[in-house]
């Protein structure tokens, strides 16, 4: 059994993206799997979690009960700020710690080998002794043949709405005429403080935007967008890939990012399989330019769709598995 632990409150966005695409990755790949979420009781009950996927609450004082057969792995997919004496504990119970990017708690933890979902995260905090296995991804059903795809045209932003996405630069290109679709679920705080004294076209909604970010919800949206817009900037983060990325490869959509994001030899290419800006012009530009040329950039989804090679499951079950043993095996 290969148990999966969350230990957050926080329940949409690439966490929970991550949690997901990993259980899938392992079911499809033979192994029995269990998606836990740390609580105050002991469940015997699964939980809903999407239509999809399910987990069950586990209380701390009973981590030795569930999880410590002998033939049993565990995966810390999320570690919460407040969740660190939790971790440590299932840290020397053998469990495998992954770290997502450079804001997180399990960077500043004793974690002598952790899994690290990009290149540019090796050596950062305690991750110096990582190892680079890249998200995993299940690509969503695709249509039947008999459907009849409609033309592709502007952009959707699918991620959270939230401090670190960029969307005071969005909203100047759609004043200037970008159209971009802005969805995701929205953390009201930021948008109330940081957005609508600015920019009052702002509606704060629950539900204006939000869809259900289980399995690859994404991806149907994507299908009938050209771009799709990510303007991630975590500081000293960067580099790889985030499930946006893969969901508008999954699409047949193209990434537009940040140019801050790209590094020298990595996953993400500008030119190749996504476009990368540097503010609200370059974004306003590049609409343009699509809206008078509907072909133009036609050939960067091929490579991106080739790029999805390296995130299946058949791919990166081995890598998984190499990991989780050595990490058992270290802390013997």
């Amino acid at each position: 059994m290969i148990h999966l632990i969350y230990a957050s409150t926080v329940t949409v966005g690439g966490w929970a993206t991550f949690t997901r695409h990993l259980h899938d990755t392992l079911k499809r790949t033979g192994h029995d799997v269990q998606v836990w979420k740390v609580g105050n009781n002991t469940e015997a009950k699964q939980r809903p979690w999407g239509p999809d996927h399910t987990y069950r609450n586990l209380a701390p004082c009973d981590f030795e009960d569930y999880l410590g057969e002998p033939d049993d792995y565990i995966v810390m997919c999320v570690i919460g700020k407040d969740y660190k004496p939790e971790a440590e504990t299932l840290i020397g119970m053998g469990a495998g710690v992954v770290i997502h990017d450079t804001t997180e708690h399990s960077t500043r933890m004793n974690v002598k080998r952790p899994w690290v979902i990009r290149r540019s995260l090796l050596g950062v905090g305690n991750s110096r002794g990582g190892v680079f296995i890249r998200h995993p991804y299940v690509r969503a059903k695709r249509p039947s043949s008999t459907h009849t795809p409609r033309p592709r045209k502007g952009a959707i932003a699918p991620s959270r709405i939230d401090f670190d996405k960029n969307l005071a630069m969005m909203l100047d290109a759609n004043r200037r005429g970008a159209d971009i679709d802005i969805i995701g679920f929205e953390n009201r705080l930021y948008t109330r403080n940081k957005i609508v004294p600015y920019y009052p076209e702002w509606v704060q909604s629950h539900n204006l935007r939000t869809y259900p970010r289980t399995g690859a919800l994404a991806v149907p949206r994507l299908r009938r967008a050209k771009f799709m817009v990510d303007l991630t900037d975590i500081r000293d983060d960067g580099g790889g890939t985030q499930y946006t990325f893969l969901e508008a490869w999954d699409a047949g959509a193209i990434p537009v990012i940040g140019n801050w994001w790209v590094r020298e030899d990595d996953d993400m290419v500008p030119g190749e399989n996504c476009l990368a800006v540097a503010g609200a012009s370059d974004l306003v530009k590049l609409m343009r330019a699509a809206r008078k040329d509907p072909d133009l950039y036609d050939d960067l989804p091929l490579a991106g769709e080739q790029q999805l090679v390296y995130h299946r499951p058949k791919v990166l079950e081995p890598l998984i598995m190499k990991w989780l043993r050595r990490v058992k095996r270290d802390a013997g």
